[in-house]
């Protein structure tokens, strides 16, 4: 005969949380969360008093299933379509300067857990800062850096992560654990981005939004969070694969 359940995690995950959540609306149960255990992101725009209502809604087990299948299929296919794309970028970079190919970093991922992200090395190893910089004012940026950074074919060991379960395609941009703590003091609400897997794109990324501006990012990241589908997922991609193509173009005739 239960009718409400109040969500208080102090200390969860993901799969601990939307369990619960899932558990509720399958049994026509109305969720409630603690306003002292939990971001607004889950909750409804001017809720007010101790326990307020779940805005979020969890996905089923065919919309998991289609994101974890897509996600899989098109890192796979991404890293043996590339191959030869990556041997001419690792190439690249050692005749450049010689030093290391990959740059490795530990990022924030769901519910504030952290993994390492690898990325074709763009930069010089010294010099690393954690306050966001714009690309344009960076002299840290290698030649061959600022072609793959501006082409995006930095990005593409992500995959691998993404093969793994690290992160997803499309989600919040996967973020240095040691900058976080100054994005918070811009965006305060900026821990409600961990509610879903970071990606290699999304809303804010196809939408030309930096972490240089906080604020920003984190309205897309949050309308992200709150409208989520696999179907939305593909349109970001598409989008992105499209952005990458017309950026590759214009860096050739740049070089030309």
């Amino acid at each position: 005969n239960v009718d409400t359940v109040v969500l208080a995690f102090e200390h969860t995950d993901r799969a601990d949380f939307f369990g619960a959540l899932d558990a509720c609306f399958e049994h026509g149960v109305d969720a409630k969360v603690h306003r002292d255990h939990t971001d607004q992101v889950l909750t409804a725009e001017g809720d007010v008093g101790t326990l307020l209502d779940v805005q979020v809604e969890p996905w089923d087990v065919q919309d998991y299933l289609l994101k974890r299948a897509f996600d899989i299929l098109f890192s796979g296919v991404g890293l043996v379509a590339l191959s030869p794309v990556i041997l001419c970028i690792a190439v690249a970079i050692k005749l450049d300067d010689g030093g290391p190919i990959l740059y490795q970093q530990e990022r924030t991922a769901v519910f504030g857990e952290t993994f390492n992200v690898y990325k074709f090395r763009s930069m010089v190893p010294e010099g690393e800062s954690v306050e966001p910089v714009d690309d344009a004012a960076n002299d840290r940026i290698t030649s061959v850096g600022r072609v793959l950074r501006t082409t995006h074919l930095d990005e593409i060991p992500q995959l691998i992560s993404i093969v793994v379960g690290d992160m997803s395609v499309v989600g919040p941009r996967a973020v240095w654990t040691d900058e976080e703590s100054l994005l918070e003091m811009e965006a305060h609400s900026w821990r409600q981005r961990w509610f879903v897997k970071p990606g290699l794109t999304g809303l804010a990324q196809i939408n030309d939004v930096k972490s240089t501006e906080p604020e920003e990012k984190l309205r897309w990241d949050l309308q992200y969070v709150k409208t989520q589908s696999f179907w939305l997922d593909i349109k970001i991609v598409t989008r992105q694969i499209w952005k990458v193509l017309a950026d590759l173009r214009a860096s050739i005739r740049e070089n030309d």
